[in-house]
């Protein structure tokens, strides 16, 4: 409250003398100036409160076109946010109680307060009033947010879950409240990552991340969560509030971009670049633990032709026909990527020696000869295939992509359908 602004009053009061007399005490010299506006039935009230905003109405229940608590309810309908502050006759307990539940901020009963009685009730009246919208408004955010809410007392346990949880996660809430969070115990998280949680909630008083969580049918699933800590004024925690939200779509978006940005669209096998990556990061755990990696450099022989005469679309089945088949052709283990075009390469971990290398050669060269239909015709195409291995070919990815490469020409100027090892590097 401030010395600038008058604190408005409405006071309904039919009777002269205690109109004229609270007017009076409120007039007493304070920190506080009042601008009082009287009316004598209801009628006039509900006019005023339409006409013109009051931070506060003082009413009596009892008027001449009005009595009881429905004159308290006509008031508090037409009033909205402003505060009631009752002012009656009867010292009656019952009454007062059937005011503040029908929603009165005070009773107060004639001639047993003088102005600062009045003025205090007045005053809480105002701050009971504005704390109560402050919590309509976070109820109505509690209640009618998409984002998961869920509030426990110190220990972890649920006190209360808003709509928005109980959708996403499946549960009904006499599931969840009652009961130990699950951000506190999961299963789904090491013990370390709870206690790294509560460690950091006690020093800070708030906790952001990413966890996984558990839908009533199941369901495991990433959620973006934060916790706060609420705490007293003296700094003990009374609880926490947890707001989280369901970021499975995210996470798909991220992947589809990932996924997009890494794999052949036309056979959803690894493209160029992550193919790279791929060989890179195969080449130096083959040099790091002495084992022998390898690597197919594959050209499809005849693909032009077909492609010429049946026509981009049925060169783009054949393609698709012939990373099925390759797929096939060697182990899970195996990393089968298209480098474009009618290029294609595989990345052979953990052989045993060249034979290995040399014996899924051959079984591509195979299966990738074996007639195909396009438009109804059967035709063939023939692969031809260059070997390498590292650390014989190569140290490093470029250098084992390069002697492949090299291997598959030599294939080509041999005769096509076959395939070939590189040369040992010269060191």
């Amino acid at each position: 409250m401030g010395t600038q602004k008058a604190i408005t009053i409405l006071l309904i009061e039919d009777n002269p003398g205690d109109s004229r007399l609270i007017q009076v005490l409120l007039a007493e010299q304070t920190a506080y100036s009042f601008e009082i506006t009287a009316r004598s039935t209801l009628a006039e009230g509900l006019q005023a409160l339409e006409a013109h905003p009051f931070d506060v109405v003082l009413l009596d229940l009892f008027l001449p076109d009005s009595q009881g608590l429905g004159t308290l309810r006509a008031v508090l309908l037409q009033a909205g946010e402003v505060p009631v502050v009752v002012l009656s006759g009867l010292d009656d307990f019952d009454m007062a109680v059937g005011a503040v539940q029908n929603g009165a901020q005070d009773y107060l009963v004639k001639g047993k307060g003088d102005g600062e009685v009045i003025r205090r009730a007045i005053f809480n009246a105002i701050e009971r009033q504005r704390y109560r919208a402050q919590l309509l408004l976070a109820e109505a955010v509690f209640n009618h947010t998409d984002t998961g809410m869920m509030v426990t007392d110190a220990r972890g346990i649920v006190t209360r879950v808003n709509p928005a949880f109980l959708e996403v996660t499946g549960f009904v809430e006499s599931e969840v409240v009652g009961r130990l969070s699950w951000v506190w115990d999961s299963d789904l998280h090491d013990p370390s990552f709870h206690r790294d949680m509560r460690r950091h909630l006690e020093t800070r008083g708030t906790w952001e991340g990413e966890v996984w969580s558990r839908r009533r049918d199941g369901a495991i699933h990433p959620e973006w969560m934060r916790v706060n800590a609420v705490r007293t004024p003296t700094g003990a925690i009374l609880g926490y509030v947890t707001i989280f939200s369901d970021v499975t779509f995210r996470v798909r978006a991220e992947e589809d971009l990932v996924r997009q940005a890494t794999t052949d669209p036309l056979t959803g096998l690894p493209n160029r670049a992550l193919f790279q990556r791929i060989l890179s990061s195969g080449v130096q755990r083959a040099l790091r633990y002495d084992r022998l990696l390898g690597l197919l450099f594959i050209d499809l022989d005849g693909f032009k032709a077909i492609n010429d005469r049946f026509g981009h679309e049925a060169g783009d089945d054949l393609l698709r026909e012939m990373a099925r088949r390759l797929r096939r052709a060697v182990r899970q283990s195996d990393e089968v990527a298209r480098l474009g075009g009618d290029e294609f390469t595989v990345l052979l971990s953990e052989l045993r020696g060249l034979p290995d290398a040399e014996m899924v050669a051959a079984k591509v060269v195979q299966v990738l000869g074996d007639p195909v239909v396009v438009e109804g015709q059967s035709v063939r195409v023939s692969a031809s295939v260059g070997i390498a291995t590292a650390p014989a070919h190569g140290i490093d990815a470029d250098q084992l992509l390069r002697a492949a490469d090299e291997a598959m020409y030599a294939a080509k100027k041999a005769g096509k359908n076959r395939y070939a090892f590189a040369r040992e590097r010269s060191l």
